[in-house]
């Protein structure tokens, strides 16, 4: 028998994929705005948090492989998940909004679409094993604009593949620990609300 949770789908269907069709919309109507378009020759100039991302990412890319070889589907969408949620939402989003507001279209902003293009894409490979057509969608919605890619399909197109020189693992750990005092602040603040 199988245990099968009509509203933990409901939940994974509003936490996962509902954050991630935000922040895919968030890049949408920024990166139209600014008729980005993506070039893997130039990068802009990215900052610590655009590295950190790509390092993050990157990570996951070899965790979800290992995952998915290991015939760990549940496990490797959990990953995914929480990439999503957490380091991509929560964090990069939210630290770099300015940066995708600001009027001027520079090498900074560009470096932080480029960031964010990545990810996505990324996430819709590394997903496409187990939301099939939901992440079909997002690869030919972002394929279409960037023309990268000639698949029709993510189901056709290359797996990703770890690149070591872009993880970083000295600033995850940093990373990770001003998130964590970030998150013990912001507790605190509420904590305080409270009284």
């Amino acid at each position: 028998n199988l245990k099968f949770d009509i509203d933990g789908i409901a939940e994974v269907q509003r936490r996962f994929f509902g954050t991630l069709y935000n922040t895919y919309s968030f890049f949408v109507l920024y990166a139209n705005l600014d008729g980005f378009k993506y070039n893997s020759e130039d990068q802009g100039q990215p900052t610590e948090s655009d590295k950190w991302i790509i390092s993050k990412l990157n990570t996951l890319v070899k965790n979800v492989d290992t995952a998915y070889n290991e015939y760990e589907p549940t496990k490797a969408a959990r990953m995914i998940q929480d990439f999503v949620i957490d380091d991509m939402s929560n964090w990069y989003v939210r630290l770099n909004r300015k940066r995708f507001w600001k009027g001027e279209y520079n090498a900074d902003k560009m470096a932080a679409y480029q960031s964010l293009y990545v990810c996505l894409k990324t996430i819709a490979k590394l997903g496409s094993p187990i939301a099939p057509f939901y992440m079909d969608r997002l690869f030919n919605d972002l394929n279409a604009v960037s023309g990268e890619e000639s698949h029709t399909s993510v189901h056709l197109s290359d797996y990703p593949v770890v690149n070591e020189n872009a993880v970083d693992p000295a600033l995850e750990i940093r990373m990770g620990m001003a998130q964590k005092i970030s998150s013990l602040v912001h507790s605190l603040r509420k904590k305080e609300k409270l009284k």
